[in-house]
């Protein structure tokens, strides 16, 4: 096991780089404080598996696994639970909720680990010759005879078509369900910058993209020799959703001066007062009678849809006429609603969540947070101050 078979190439630079970039991103959404959200939750898992996957096929297409061939295989079953979390992930992210009876969805990646084992307990020589037959086809390798059948009902002969087909359900579900919002948002499903809806369809695509190269390679290539390429476009997809991330951040959208000024970067605005304060009008119809803000999906594109004015106008007339952003008056609105529920009597046997929901936030989290900013006290400690005023 000496180190003439091992390679760096640009392939394996670009997957390397993919699975610390992963690694990065799962280690950020699983952080305690952020997978209070579920859709956060759901994509930190994605992010570990696809690294996990993409780690092993780096180290066999690197020639490191020989080094470590005790764990040879040990992503196979994560690949049965890529398709199901990346469900999970979109589900929460359109309803704010958890998806119901996640186990079951899990029993493929469960069961495909169990059988398994019969295979991580293989001798390492074994284990290294046929590795070497694998990926070394040039060479006339002696494979020892294995001790016991590592696929005792035949069922490995099949997993990659199992695979495909169970990703293509998943995909297909997501897609449709992504469809469906669009059409209950009354906007066309490639509709641009409706977030996350707009990201939620790029990366289903991507996936189908991750999909396509799974049957290309598994038809073209001999066992597992061209999986680098799936590698690779599953690294694409971790960088881009870096990206996503990225540029959905809070920390690039406004600079010092704006705050401060707000009427600074109007200063080239066509708007004159008189469609100021009819766009403002419009926006307190959108708000206090159709109670826009409770669909938590509520988005700036969204309401330019609606009242067939850009986007940069509802922006002005927000941060100039009521002195806020876009998200601050959202929260503002969302809290004067929570406020009017915690305090009447009929809907006392409401629990936080379900008021949570019922104002458009997506967890109790970010509800609690947000309502303690303007009021000083969580809905808990609002409601039971009330209610103790009642009393006396």
């Amino acid at each position: 096991m000496n180190d003439q078979f091992i390679k760096i190439d640009l392939f394996a630079l670009i997957i390397i780089l993919g699975v610390i970039q992963g690694l990065f991103l799962s280690f950020f959404f699983l952080n305690k404080r952020i997978r209070q959200k579920p859709s956060n939750l759901y994509l930190g898992f994605v992010m570990l598996f696809l690294s996990l996957i993409i780690l092993e096929i780096f180290l066999n297409y690197s020639g490191y696994m020989v080094k470590m061939l005790r764990i040879d295989n040990f992503s196979e079953p994560l690949s049965l639970a890529v398709a199901p979390v990346m469900y999970f992930y979109i589900y929460s992210t359109i309803t704010g909720k958890q998806p119901g009876r996640v186990w079951i969805h899990m029993l493929p990646m469960i069961f495909w680990f169990i059988y398994s084992i019969i295979y991580y307990t293989y001798p390492v020589e074994l284990k290294y010759a046929q590795y070497m037959d694998y990926h070394h086809t040039e060479l006339t390798t002696e494979i020892p005879k294995a001790p016991y059948s590592s696929d005792p009902w035949y069922l490995r002969e099949y997993i990659n078509e199992m695979l495909m087909v169970q990703i293509t359900l998943y995909l297909i579900a997501s897609l449709v369900f992504i469809k469906r919002t669009f059409k209950l948002l009354e906007l066309p499903f490639f509709a641009g910058n409706v977030k996350p809806l707009s990201w939620l369809r790029t990366f289903v695509f991507l996936m189908f993209l991750v999909l396509l190269s799974v049957i290309i390679v598994k038809t073209v290539f001999v066992a597992d020799v061209g999986d680098y390429i799936i590698a690779s476009l599953i690294s694409v997809v971790i960088y881009t959703t870096s990206f996503n991330v990225i540029k959905s951040s809070d920390f690039f959208q406004e600079n010092i001066a704006d705050p401060l000024n707000p009427r600074k970067k109007y200063v080239k605005s066509a708007l004159d007062d008189v469609e100021k304060e009819k766009i403002l009008q419009q926006l307190k119809t959108c708000m206090e009678v159709d109670k826009d803000f409770k669909n938590n999906l509520v988005s700036l594109p969204f309401l330019a849809k609606k009242l067939v004015t850009p986007v940069h106008h509802i922006s002005q007339v927000i941060n100039e006429k009521l002195g806020q952003s876009f998200f601050e008056m959202i929260a503002l609105y969302r809290v004067e609603e929570a406020k009017t529920i915690l305090l009447d009597k009929t809907k006392n046997n409401l629990t936080i969540e379900e008021i949570a929901d019922d104002v458009g936030y997506n967890s109790k989290s970010a509800f609690n947070r947000s309502f303690k900013k303007h009021t000083g006290k969580t809905p808990s400690e609002y409601r039971l101050n009330q209610e103790e005023k009642d009393k006396i």
